[in-house]
């Protein structure tokens, strides 16, 4: 049975088709002209991993590429495309429109761009349908490093909410600087009445995850951490607030997939939906997600538990939902 048919946690820029991005790099002198794509793929497959806050500068080698309205249109329809080919009915893909005015876009051009390519794919391969969520950044040691950029990504969001857009995130290095420093950005989305999620307890502790709750999240990204802490884990049980669950990410240095808690997280009661993250970086897609955990243990009936919860957590209106619910239902003959 095939359950992988929902993703909420997928990060555009880090899940490119390769080839192209080989490609785009060469011709845009991103990376030097004799770089075979050997080497090129070394440089985001590689084994030798670094620590995190290191590793996840990989994104600037591939934003680099990123910055025209046609390379991040042809980048979403490229990655609609093989999410349709692998049997993904719906897919909420993430990126940050403040990353990739390098050149002259504007955040809402960025956006736009996105939007329109991930449209386009969608028309030409139905039945998946994608909804787009923009990121605000960490980007040093506190908020105000890039203030405005994130407000501008608030207010951008908000102008292109409904119309392909679906929410917002909080990505980047995690430990930079308090969460709740954020505040301001997550109240401005309440009062705009924009979704989000927030990016908790992957590389940072238990407490993070209790900060993105306090800060309204109505999802958590990764949030794995929050394992160590009965009381925060009790309090994600109660809420039932999701996790955007990303295993292969998080364990990708050993490929340990029976050190990971996502057994416990499912089996104590936690919502939890299953998702890549990113697909070049961790070198996976969501049918190895689920092949893999059936492999330590997860059962189809927790799988499916999982899709289905991934349905109830998605930021897409309820007609979606319902819609998704009897796919999955005609899909699985139940």
């Amino acid at each position: 049975m095939n359950t992988a048919k929902i993703e909420l946690h997928i990060h555009l820029d880090g899940s490119l088709n390769i080839r192209w991005a080989y490609e785009r790099s060469l011709s845009q002198g991103v990376i030097p002209p004799e770089t075979s794509f050997q080497e090129y793929y070394d440089l985001l497959y590689g084994k030798n991993f670094a620590p995190r806050a290191v590793s996840i500068q990989k994104f600037q080698l591939v934003c680099d590429i990123l910055q025209t309205r046609e390379d991040l249109y042809d980048a979403a329809y490229e990655l609609v495309k093989t999410l349709a080919g692998e049997g993904i009915l719906y897919a909420e893909i993430r990126f940050a429109s403040q990353q990739h005015t390098a050149r002259g876009l504007t955040q809402y051009e960025a956006l736009k761009a996105v939007i329109d390519g991930a449209k386009q794919a969608q028309n030409d391969n139905p039945p998946i349908r994608i909804g787009i969520i923009n990121c605000l950044m960490h980007k040093g040691e506190s908020a105000s490093c890039n203030h405005e950029q994130n407000l501008e990504t608030v207010f951008v969001t908000k102008e292109l909410l409904g119309k392909g857009a679906v929410g917002l995130d909080l990505a980047g290095y995690e430990n930079n600087c308090p969460l709740k420093d954020y505040a301001p950005y997550f109240e401005k989305a309440r009062e705009l009445g924009i979704p989000y999620t927030i990016h908790a307890g992957e590389m940072g502790i238990a407490s993070h995850v209790k900060d993105a709750v306090d800060l309204g999240a109505q999802r958590i990204g990764h949030g794995i951490n929050a394992v160590s802490d009965p009381v925060i884990l009790e309090e994600l049980i109660a809420k039932r607030i999701p996790l955007e669950v990303c295993v292969t990410s998080n364990i990708k240095s050993t490929l340990n997939y029976a050190s990971h808690p996502v057994r416990e997280l499912i089996r104590r009661g936690v919502f939890v939906t299953l998702n890549t993250d990113n697909r070049i970086f961790a070198k996976t897609n969501l049918f190895n997600e689920h092949a893999q955990l059936r492999m330590i243990g997860v059962t189809e009936d927790e799988l499916m538990r999982c899709t289905y919860n991934a349905v109830d957590a998605a930021f897409c209106d309820d007609d979606t939902k319902k819609s998704l619910r009897a796919e999955l239902r005609k899909d699985w003959n139940l």
